[in-house]
């Protein structure tokens, strides 16, 4: 609790100094045990580098610029950019449907490529939900699509988005397909080497000694077989070449910006940014953000599971932003009464939240049905053991009603409102 008032109080003092971000990091560190490398490039030069932790706790190696980390779902990005251009390449069109190239879609002829890249295709999130397929185990490329394409499928393509590996590893096989080469020469010869990431490889099967290990409060995990991920996080990569590659970007190498899919879009206090997380459960959590109007990149790479990646990610483009971070003060919710039966809040994007409260333990419900039980901190004031760096408050009115439910990072904060 010390240690994240003490990483609030420096944000708040204001952002832009790199020392006071490392000692940010430090405090960060003490809190979660951090292991992996920052990079932080302006115009094109790296400005702030720091690394923490081990590649391999036991023999102690140290982690630098150059060392290895599986970049599991920021593979995708990559992947994206192969069917980018083999259609300016005049070899397929995005919105061509699945089926003309792999006829185990032919039962769903309204699938399109774009539903695949936009996470529109109402296919099954991960293969290895069925069960019948396990990440400890080797797979082929075409067995893992065969069961893709038999899976029952979500929703109509197009309907909704659904994020889903799956997409991806049917977005790998086109590109061999399509190409007439390995999914690894086709991104070689037309990325990978053009960026210049020598270092960047595709994995095949259990991670390689060279890759740093993976771990999770310290502890080492068993390594994934890398080939149920093809094409959707089975990529292995450097903080150097996503430097490279973030270059790549910015100068044009990749011609038409149609090319440059495959990203999630935000902001950051009015800042514009395209981004891509990745996490694995073997003990790996990844981000590559870049800023395009400012001309500024934000790479995190971490041996270690850490589901709270953008955060550090935000407290390093703020630093370099020099953005301010301060939140409104709120009146907190002190219950005089228990809160029995769920009351149900909504953020403005009218996303549904429920909440309930027993024994002092607050019971958040969220629309895809997960649960959350959060420990009272005192003065409205509630945490999740699992998120560390996040605060969650109840807010009063003026006549102590409960009336909103606000999330608060390191720098930013997401709000519910009740709705009478």
């Amino acid at each position: 609790m010390k240690v994240l008032l003490l990483i609030l109080v420096s944000l708040a003092a204001g952002s832009g100094a790199w020392a006071q971000e490392y000692e940010v990091l430090e405090q960060i560190d003490r809190l979660v045990n951090l292991s992996g490398i920052v990079m932080v490039a302006d115009r094109g030069e790296v400005v702030y580098q720091q690394s923490f932790g081990f590649a391999d706790h036991q023999s102690k190696q140290v982690i630098d610029e150059h060392t290895l980390f599986p970049l599991a779902s920021l593979t995708k990005p990559f992947t994206a950019m192969a069917i980018g251009l083999l259609q300016e390449q005049g070899r397929l069109d995005i919105d061509d449907p699945v089926a003309m190239y792999l006829p185990e879609f032919a039962s769903n002829p309204k699938l399109t490529i774009r539903n695949l890249i936009e996470h529109r295709s109402g296919l099954i999130r991960d293969i290895t939900d069925e069960h019948k397929i396990f990440p400890y185990e080797q797979i082929p490329l075409e067995a893992l699509i065969a069961g893709i394409s038999r899976a029952p499928t979500k929703n109509a393509p197009g309907f909704a988005y659904q994020y889903s590996n799956a997409n991806y590893q049917v977005l790998a096989r086109l590109v061999e397909v399509v190409a007439h080469q390995s999914y690894e020469s086709y991104l070689r010869e037309y990325i990978l080497k053009p960026s210049g990431m020598a270092s960047t490889t595709v994995l095949y099967g259990f991670a390689p000694p060279m890759l740093a290990k993976g771990y999770s409060q310290g502890r080492l995990l068993d390594g994934y077989h890398f080939s149920y991920a093809y094409g959707s996080g089975n990529l292995a990569s450097t903080a150097a070449d996503l430097h490279a590659f973030a270059k790549a970007l910015r100068t044009g190498v990749f011609g038409s910006p149609s090319n440059i899919v495959g990203w999630m879009h935000g902001s950051l206090q009015d800042r514009a940014y395209s981004e891509h997380t990745g996490h694995l459960g073997s003990g790996y959590a990844t981000c590559l953000r870049f800023f395009e109007d400012e001309d500024l990149v934000v790479i995190v790479l971490l041996n270690m599971q850490f589901p709270d990646i953008l955060e550090i990610v935000d407290v390093l483009s703020a630093a370099a932003l020099e953005l301010t971070v301060r939140f409104q003060d709120v009146r907190p919710w002190l219950p005089t009464v228990p809160m029995l039966s769920p009351i149900t809040f909504y953020s403005t994007e009218g996303q549904p939240l429920m909440l309930q409260m027993r024994n002092r333990i607050l019971i958040v419900k969220t629309q895809d049905g997960g649960t959350v039980y959060l420990q009272n901190a005192g003065d409205g004031l509630y945490r999740d053991p699992e998120h560390p760096l996040y605060s969650l408050h109840l807010i009063a009115d003026d006549a102590n009603t409960l009336c909103a439910y606000e999330l608060r990072g390191l720098v930013r904060s997401k709000r519910y409102d009740r709705v009478p």
